[in-house]
């Protein structure tokens, strides 16, 4: 009787244990045996509700705003095998895209650098003080590629020839209700080169940043076009042979060769008091 008794008490928790496995169907696993088994612990970019799994508690569970967000990388740092710096020479190009012997990582050209600028009006004045040469000098064919991207995230709201007049506030259907700026006005022609820097970082007004869609090249590209723009508004020239518009932006022809490093992104600005 004793051994029948503890016979039916296991078969009983053994059908407890495995019933704790069910149910299970098409679309779901059934009960876990253990946490993390099935439910990572993980963030899912592409969840449709609040993720909550294997969080513990409400603080930690994410909304679908912040799994959707892009991720970005410790202010101040640059991924591994990347450069925010211009080389003006082929053999210096060779070297940095590892088709040197001795170069084991090859770092692009297209790359990153970091800003150490706060997004606040004092510190927007101090970087258009310090950013005041463009990097990369006047190349018609980066220009060519610069146009696009120029007319998609600039040119919609101020407009294709960049005089404000972009299709979300002049068009047709219109629904922008601020007056977007007028880039070929005198004050933004004499603006400096960081004022247009810092407003593709960080934004202006009603104006979001871009630092997420525009690398480091593809900005200075851009703000190139801006100035191409503008000189051809005032009947001037501005491409890889001849800039009428400012003595600030080199042509690409004609200068010297070598690398050429921006120390305004190698440390940080002074403080400004």
């Amino acid at each position: 009787m004793k051994y029948l008794i503890g016979a039916i008490l296991g078969v009983a928790i053994f059908a407890w244990l495995f019933s704790l496995c069910s149910p299970a169907g098409v679309n779901k696993t059934g009960h876990e045996y253990m946490p993390d088994m099935y439910h990572p612990i993980t963030f899912e970019a592409n969840n449709y509700s609040a993720y909550s799994w294997n969080t513990w508690d409400k603080d930690n569970a994410r909304s679908k705003a912040s799994l959707s967000q892009p991720r970005f990388s410790v202010d101040g740092s640059i991924p591994r095998g990347y450069t925010g710096v211009y080389y003006g020479d082929a053999a210096a190009l060779d070297v940095v895209r590892g088709k040197n012997a001795n170069n084991a990582i090859a770092a692009p050209v297209n790359g990153q650098a970091p800003f150490y600028y706060q997004n606040n009006e004092v510190e927007r004045i101090q970087c258009e003080k310090d950013m005041v040469n463009n990097p990369f000098p006047i190349d018609n064919a980066k220009m060519e590629k610069a146009k696009p991207l120029y007319l998609a995230y600039c040119g919609i709201c101020h407009g294709e020839k960049g005089d404000g007049q972009g299709y979300l506030y002049a068009g047709p259907a219109a629904k922008y209700p601020a007056a977007p700026k007028n880039l070929l006005g005198d004050d933004m022609i004499s603006a400096g080169n960081g004022r247009y820097y810092f407003a593709i970082m960080y934004g202006k007004n009603m104006m979001g940043g871009y630092a997420e869609k525009l690398s480091f090249e593809e900005r200075w590209d851009v703000i190139h076009y801006i100035r191409a723009l503008q000189a051809k508004s005032k009947n001037l020239e501005y491409n890889e042979k001849s800039n009428t518009l400012s003595n600030i932006e080199k042509p690409a022809l004609g200068e010297p060769t070598g690398p050429v490093r921006v120390p305004q992104y190698a440390t940080p600005p002074p403080p400004v008091n």
